[in-house]
């Protein structure tokens, strides 16, 4: 190769830089889009799976009656509510299809055969366990649901109609008027 002069040298190098630069900026702006690509997916990936709970669960314990009541916007409709033993992580009852209005609009009398279309065979435990976790669905959309402690439930001064929530003593209209339901008002 013959020797290059000085200038077509600088050109030379010039070019090498200015080639080196363009290849770097190229390949940054290309991992820095597969990032925000990766991020905004994982993004929505999480916000559509773990959606936000719109609303409140409050319990009450009459004797060996166990109610809870769900605040649901007016056009929600319960489908499902289980009982789970939060200690033992193990399904203790199920009722599926409250056949009541009242039951459909969130106000669930648990281990009560007669108020769902179908349920669980498992009667209500002589001995409730420290603390129930109650999952309501509302269909595919979103569902709600409580961790309660029982020794809680049972020692809160319950007016008539009110509920132990962990927010504090609430009314089935106050948690019925918790959820955002895009502009219309609760019941």
């Amino acid at each position: 190769m013959p020797a290059l002069r000085a200038t077509e040298l600088r050109e030379y190098a010039v070019r090498q830089r200015e080639r080196t630069i363009v290849v770097t900026a190229l390949a940054v702006s290309s991992v820095v889009v597969v990032l925000l690509a990766f991020g905004f997916w994982a993004f929505f990936l999480h916000v559509f799976s773990h959606p936000i709970s719109p609303g409140l669960v409050g319990m009450r314990i009459d004797g060996d009656t166990v109610t809870v009541k769900a605040g649901q916007c007016p056009q929600d409709r319960v489908r499902r509510v289980e009982v789970w033993d939060s200690g033992t992580e193990r399904l203790i009852w199920r009722g599926d299809r409250p056949l009541t209005e009242e039951g459909r609009r969130g106000l669930l009398p648990l281990w009560d055969g007669k108020a769902y279309g179908t349920t669980s065979a498992a009667a209500r435990p002589s001995e409730l366990p420290k603390t129930l976790d109650v999952s309501i669905d509302h269909g595919p959309e979103y569902g709600v649901s409580e961790v309660f402690d029982i020794a809680k439930v049972r020692a809160a001064a319950l007016p008539p109609g009110s509920y132990w929530t962990r927010d504090g003593v609430r009314t089935a209209e106050q948690l019925d008027g918790i959820p955002y339901c895009g502009g219309s008002s609760g019941t």
